[in-house]
């Protein structure tokens, strides 16, 4: 996500973009929750957090959750968990890559053909715990997430899935997580689908695409992604019926 935030900061409209969300999230009227899993110290998150009354974030990586407790340890409406999220609570083995801080750990193994594109290797492999996202949920009483925010490495989908309750349910605003194009599935070759087809069958009957991109992402604006990215931000909001 770091070098994505590089990338996109250094296009002046998209730094605008991120300028102006960073101003109304921190001035303008604050939304209930925000739920964000798979963070980066210096992502998204910095620029979304002030803009909600509380605000759950989810890191599997031990080394950047350190960073992330250390960074928004004053921070009263932020709670932070260093825990994979899987569709079972319990423990689980998880992959360290060599890239941007581990920026590409993954419950999963590298796609070799994506990898052969790139320098990127899993160089550790640790365990950790994990838990199911709708049964801490249900336990935390929360009952409506504003915005749902996912880029977690292959498991987007699987993980939007043990949420089927609270989608069924519209209880959840929006969604934007990281999903992978169709001719590719994953870039992960363990893992499950991650395909924007699987996402909205999982979704459309509720929820409706709204945009498409990289990184914050404006409403009603599809992006065109290159044809050697495999990878991009996808973002659903409720159907008005």
């Amino acid at each position: 996500m770091k070098e994505k935030l590089k990338k996109i900061l250094n296009n002046p409209s998209k730094a605008l973009l991120y300028l102006s969300t960073a101003f109304k999230k921190r001035f303008g009227p604050k939304k209930g929750v925000l739920v964000f899993v798979g963070m980066d110290p210096g992502g998204e998150f910095n620029i979304l957090y002030p803009g909600y009354k509380i605000c759950y974030g989810f890191e599997a990586n031990p080394d950047r959750f350190q960073k992330l407790s250390k960074k928004f340890a004053q921070k009263k409406n932020i709670r932070l968990f260093n825990c994979a999220i899987a569709n079972y609570d319990g423990e689980i083995e998880f992959n360290i890559s060599s890239n941007n801080d581990g920026a590409s750990s993954s419950i999963g193994t590298f796609n070799e053909e994506w990898q052969n594109n790139t320098n990127v290797q899993m160089v550790k492999k640790i365990k950790i715990p994990c838990i199911n996202l709708n049964n801490f949920l249900e336990k935390e009483k929360i009952t409506y997430v504003d915005d749902y925010i996912s880029d977690i490495q292959g498991m987007d989908l699987e993980v939007l899935k043990s949420l089927r309750p609270m989608i069924e349910k519209k209880q959840i605003g929006n969604i934007k997580c990281e999903v992978t194009k169709d001719i590719y599935k994953n870039i992960y070759s363990d893992l499950p689908d991650n395909s924007e087809t699987g996402f909205n069958k999982l979704l459309n009957d509720n929820y409706k695409m709204i945009s498409r991109g990289h990184g914050l992402l404006v409403d009603n604006k599809f992006e065109k992604i290159s044809d050697d990215v495999w990878e991009m931000d996808c973002k659903w909001t409720l159907k008005q019926h």
